[in-house]
């Protein structure tokens, strides 16, 4: 290494750990400082959103509590109107029996009669005026100028009821008693307090319009919603239908013309918070079915109280002294390393001038032990490859001795007939049989013959030559050449073989590749059926051929795979089979091939009968 080098590391060594340092602590300080203040916003909005639930759960506690007073005046209304009516009747029943009683056998019944009349009339003044008629329906005291004939028994209401006689039935029956009816007008409903004076067959009654009073109590409910106080940040509107018919001064302020108009456009049946609609407010609104009112209470998110605002101005504060103790700690954190950096910096640098000399030792000495290592990593795997070769080949000479084997299983039967139709030649020669014709038939069969003896070596050579090329083939095609090869040695083991295919479209393989696999599923079934004696041995194969998937499953029934050595079947140089029957490279080889030549897979699962090796592509 160069003087100036060295020079150049040293001062690398005391310049470089400040620069960290400093960098660190600006990154550091900064990311707190972010920390912190995303703390403080997030704490600032949990506040308002506080805030704001709160407001909302009053908003609704006081708009629940004016639709109970609602009710409650609602629901009176009614049992006013009786009490009203009762007591008005009462106090002029009073008056006409204190008269009838106080000149009774006294006077004529005529003045008796007429003072009764006149001191009923001195009631008509009041708001709920007093009639008086006879049980024959004549009008002593008209009630209204509609009613004011002289007899009115068959006056009926506005949905044609008799109502005259029905208040006659009333006082005979009751005494007294309550009529709600349409007097006049449809949906003009009014309540009618009648009373038997028991005098002269008269009755006294008063009559008080609903829809009136029902004015009169919005009217009063009305005047004491205006008279209510209200937060600063608050407005309030009642709307009659979609017709306001009262909004708060701070509604108006706050809100013009089209943000009013939004929200009696808004307005729903059912009770709900709105804050789409207007920026920074938040409005509630509740039906109030009875008086057809929607009531509406809102308020303004940027105005808190006085609480809130301390609240806000509070974390405003610590949020200034977290950052004052934030910088501060910084510097002096940043003063006491850097203070440490310097001392650690200058025993480093001399600890890295003792030590610099024995690295360049230890990489001079594994600088040698690289040259050897390349040396050692070559020489294995040119073993690796000299193992493979043998491999290959001896998976090659396993193969050509089975399929010696099978050649010979097909032309036995085919030489045999050979030879019997030479016999057939010689003895009709012997015998002085022999015509033109009876040899020409003779040559035909041999020719025959030797014709499927040319073509089964065609076969072998054919799955012998190497593919060069994948091909689009039918695989039920494939199966059945890797069938036909193995069909004579499968008849002479007496093993039954069953073909299910489906599917008929095309794959693109190494076809050769394929069926090498297929034969070696095929014998190793056919072995493993013989070798444990299995009564009406069975190979089956499935064929799926679709589009996007090819699956082939070789199934036997020789009872399955052990478990115990079910994952080490595709090892290479493992077999169940003795030393002479099994190399243990067949299963090797077909996985090999199914999956680096043709980018599948095989696999062997066990069944019911025996094992299954499925092949998907």
């Amino acid at each position: 290494m160069k003087i100036n080098e060295k020079r150049v590391i040293s001062y690398l060594i005391v310049v470089v750990p400040l620069a960290l340092v400093l960098t660190a602590s600006f990154f550091i300080t900064t990311f707190y400082i972010d920390k912190v203040n995303a703390y403080f916003k997030a704490v600032k909005e949990i506040s308002i959103a506080e805030h704001i639930e709160s407001k909302k759960a009053k908003s609704e506690i006081w708009v629940d509590q004016l639709n109970l007073l609602f009710d409650y005046k609602t629901n009176r209304l009614v049992d006013n109107i009786k009490t009203e009516l009762k007591s008005s009747v009462d106090t002029a029943y009073d008056s006409a029996r204190y008269i009838y009683e106080k000149y009774d056998g006294k006077r004529p019944i005529i003045e008796i009669k007429e003072r009764v009349i006149d001191s009923q009339m001195a009631f008509n003044t009041s708001k709920n005026p007093i009639f008086m008629a006879s049980f024959n329906g004549d009008n002593i005291l008209p009630r209204s100028p509609e009613l004011s004939q002289k007899n009115i028994i068959a006056y009926a209401d506005a949905n044609h009821r008799a109502v005259i006689l029905e208040e006659i039935q009333k006082v005979r029956k009751h005494q007294e008693g309550f009529l709600k009816s349409d007097l006049y007008e449809k949906n003009q409903s009014y309540i009618t307090y009648v009373k038997n004076l028991n005098i002269y067959n008269y009755y006294i009654g008063s009559s008080t319009n609903i829809e009136a009073k029902r004015y009169s109590l919005k009217s009063e409910l009305l005047e004491m919603l205006k008279s209510i106080p209200m937060d600063r940040a608050d407005f309030m509107g009642l709307y009659d239908g979609n017709n306001p018919i009262f909004l708060s001064k701070k509604m108006e302020e706050y809100l013009g013309d089209d943000l009013l108009k939004n929200i009696c456009e808004s307005l729903s049946k059912e009770p709900k918070w709105n804050k789409d609609t207007l920026d920074n407010f938040h409005y509630y609104s509740k039906y109030y079915e009875p008086l057809n009112w929607y009531l509406v209470y809102g308020f303004e998110t940027s105005k808190m109280s006085k609480q809130e605002l301390q609240k806000q101005n509070k974390l405003e504060k610590m949020l200034d002294d977290e950052l004052e103790f934030i910088l501060s700690a910084s510097a002096a954190i940043v003063i006491f390393v850097v203070i440490l950096s310097l001392l650690l910096s200058r025993k480093i640098n001399h600890i890295f001038l003792e030590y610099q000399d024995e690295v360049q030792t230890r990489a001079d000495e594994l600088e040698r032990l690289n040259q050897s290592l390349e040396q050692r990593v070559s020489d294995g795997l040119r073993a690796q490859r000299q193992k493979d070769k043998m491999l290959i080949q001896q998976s090659k000479m396993a193969e050509m001795g089975d399929m010696l084997s099978m050649i010979a299983h097909q032309w036995r039967q085919p030489l045999n007939q050979m030879s019997y139709l030479i016999m057939n030649i010689d003895s009709a020669y012997e015998y002085k049989e022999l015509t033109k014709e009876y040899l020409d038939e003779k040559l035909v069969e041999a020719n025959g013959i030797l014709e499927f003896m040319s073509v089964t070596i065609d076969d072998f050579r054919n799955y012998f030559r190497p593919d060069k090329s994948k091909e689009f083939v039918l695989v039920s095609d494939v199966v059945n050449t890797s069938v036909a090869l193995m069909q004579k040695s499968l008849e002479l083991s007496g093993i039954e073989l069953e073909l299910d295919t489906q599917g008929r479209d095309l794959t693109h393989i190494y076809k050769n590749e394929f069926i090498q696999v297929m034969l070696n599923l095929i014998k190793n079934a056919k072995d493993i059926l013989v070798e444990k004696e299995i009564k009406n041995p069975k190979i089956t194969i499935k064929t799926r051929c679709q589009k996007e998937k090819l699956v082939v499953e070789v199934c036997d029934n020789a009872g399955g795979i052990d478990e115990a050595i079910k994952e080490k079947i595709f090892e290479p140089y493992f077999s169940t089979k003795d030393k002479h029957n099994g190399t243990g490279l067949g299963l090797y080889m077909s996985k090999m091939i199914i999956e680096e030549h043709l980018g599948g897979s095989l696999s062997v699962s066990n069944h019911e009968d025996g094992a299954c090796f499925r092949i998907e592509i």
